[in-house]
């Protein structure tokens, strides 16, 4: 794990927490995809994406496309501005969003992994998420 990692961790903590690393757009959601996450068939991922987990209409996958296109959008931006990759902005994000925005009985995906679905207690990230909790 570099140290310039643990940093992008340690500020995408703060930018989720404070809502600046996802402009409105790209966290936003219908209530489509809200349901479809709640019925296991869309889930967030390590990566910083969310992933179709299950059979879903072509509006939702439209929808979580569109919501994917806008995620990497504003982490190009955060990169761009901290000097690292999009792939560790977007891994530093996903290690908070696993760790503290997935609720339990929604489904996640660690790396190219089986979807899980997420219980009572927190989640086993990956060892490179191990400061972003």
């Amino acid at each position: 794990m570099t140290r310039k990692f643990l940093m992008l961790a340690a500020s995408a903590a703060v930018v989720l927490a404070t809502g600046l690393a996802m402009t409105s757009p790209a966290r936003a959601q219908s209530g489509a995809v809200a349901a479809a996450m709640s019925a296991g068939a869309v889930g967030e991922q390590a990566d910083g994406y969310l992933g179709i987990a299950g059979s879903v209409s072509d509006a939702v996958r439209q929808e979580v496309e569109s919501i994917n296109i806008k995620r990497r959008a504003a982490y190009t931006d955060l990169a761009g501005k901290r000097g690292v990759t999009v792939q560790d902005v977007a891994a530093a994000t996903g290690c908070q969003t696993l760790s503290s925005r997935v609720k339990p009985g929604q489904v996640y995906r660690i790396g190219a992994g089986a979807w899980q679905t997420k219980g009572a207690g927190p989640i086993a990230l990956p060892g490179y998420c191990a400061t972003a909790g």
